[in-house]
């Protein structure tokens, strides 16, 4: 029976949601950089280290039965920092887990290790693919990885692929696509009929809680996505009526798109600070993707329960 739960990245946008959904079912431990603040989080039982150190790990997992590792660098960041954490920390993490005799480890990864195929209903049994994208191929090394590590030390190993994530606590994406509305100069990629990939991170949490009750996700891997999402047509009409701003319509190709943002990835070595716009954000966004959660439905018993205009909406007033 899991008593006592270990996390990392619980400072993080999804790490706050699910402790908000544990906190009342379990003893939690969260850790924390050393000096990061834990605004919202001294309720909880907090231990402070960093898990690309290995040694500042030492004793923090020991009396956890279970360890929640979500902690990991999102989006667009250099390659040297994106292995260091996904795959560099995970490992630590794991090692300090086997150590400390933990039975049960959940992994939160992505659905970026399938190397973003469009238009081809995706289920978990989908062969990885690297694309040179740091984020996606670092998730998909840290996944091989503990996969390896718990089939040899016999830990009960789950991990969970979510989407995208968006809701109430969102510092990325939500905040970088109003801006962009709001300067007039956004485009829509293709011919916006797509539909948007996200989650909203209510559900995520959720699907974590899930995981805990199940017995029969021990050694699974589950899709985490809303398969009812409207199109980017439709999504960015509601934003725009949300936010009182003209309704922008015109596009751009993800050729170009994609193009134009590999230039400023480029230009951003040289002036020192990320781009404005990234490979990773074109892939995600300018094309269309079909992740399957019948087995999440199945095994999980887990329904997204927002609705994505409505979820946007309740995020942009919490902004």
């Amino acid at each position: 029976m899991i008593k006592k739960i270990f996390i990392t990245g619980a400072s993080g946008f999804i790490g706050r949601n699910v402790v908000k959904r544990l906190k009342d079912k379990y003893e939690l431990t969260l850790l924390l950089l050393p000096g990061e603040p834990a605004t919202g989080l001294s309720d909880q039982n907090i231990v402070r280290g960093d898990v690309t150190r290995l040694k500042s790990l030492s004793g923090l997992i020991k009396g956890h039965d279970t360890v929640i590792h979500m902690a990991g660098a999102v989006g667009y960041q250099s390659w040297r920092k994106t292995l260091s954490i996904n795959v560099g920390g995970t490992r630590n993490v794991m090692k300090k887990a086997i150590k400390a005799g933990v039975i049960r480890f959940i992994y939160m990864s992505s659905v970026s290790v399938y190397g973003r195929v469009p238009d081809l209903r995706i289920a978990e049994d989908q062969p990885f693919k690297k694309i040179r994208d740091p984020y996606g191929d670092t998730k998909l090394e840290a996944e091989q990885l503990i996969w390896k590590l718990a089939d040899k030390n016999r830990i009960d190993l789950t991990v969970l692929r979510p989407t995208a994530v968006y809701g109430e606590g969102d510092n990325k994406f939500l905040p970088t696509l109003t801006e962009n509305l709001k300067s007039g100069k956004f485009r829509i990629m293709g011919d916006g009929n797509q539909s948007v990939d996200l989650v909203n991170v209510k559900d995520v949490a959720e699907a974590v809680y899930l995981t805990l009750l199940r017995p029969e996700s021990i050694g699974q891997v589950y899709n985490i996505a809303n398969e009812e999402n409207p199109s980017w047509n439709e999504f960015l009409r509601a934003i725009s009526k949300e936010l009182d701003i003209p309704y922008n319509d015109r596009h751009i190709s993800y050729k170009l798109a994609y193009r134009v943002a590999g230039l400023m990835e480029f230009l951003s070595v040289f002036r020192n600070k990320p781009p404005k716009h990234s490979r990773y954000a074109v892939r995600m966004i300018g094309q269309q993707y079909d992740y399957s959660i019948q087995k999440a439905r199945d095994e999980l018993g887990f329904e997204p329960s927002v609705d994505l205009i409505t979820g946007i909406r309740e995020s942009i007033k919490s902004q």
